[in-house]
């Protein structure tokens, strides 16, 4: 992980994410500082940050549609 030296929000629960550099699994835990925003990109639900993070244009996906009503 590249670190910015400045945090982009703390975590409030565990996650699995990926090193954005050397492709490896890591496990980040409660109270991280993540400083690296490839890494923010990758924790997507907001429940896992004290703070979330200000989006970034890696985050601005479509809306996701709805499934279609069965009959």
């Amino acid at each position: 992980m590249s670190a910015d030296n400045e945090a982009l929000g703390v975590l409030a629960a565990a996650v699995h994410v990926m090193d954005p550099v050397d492709r490896i699994p890591l496990v980040l835990l409660a109270g991280t500082e993540v400083t690296d925003s490839a890494v923010a990109a990758q924790i997507t639900n907001p429940r896992c940050w004290q703070d979330p993070p200000p989006a970034t244009e890696t985050e601005s996906k479509a809306p996701r549609r709805s499934k279609p009503a069965q009959k």
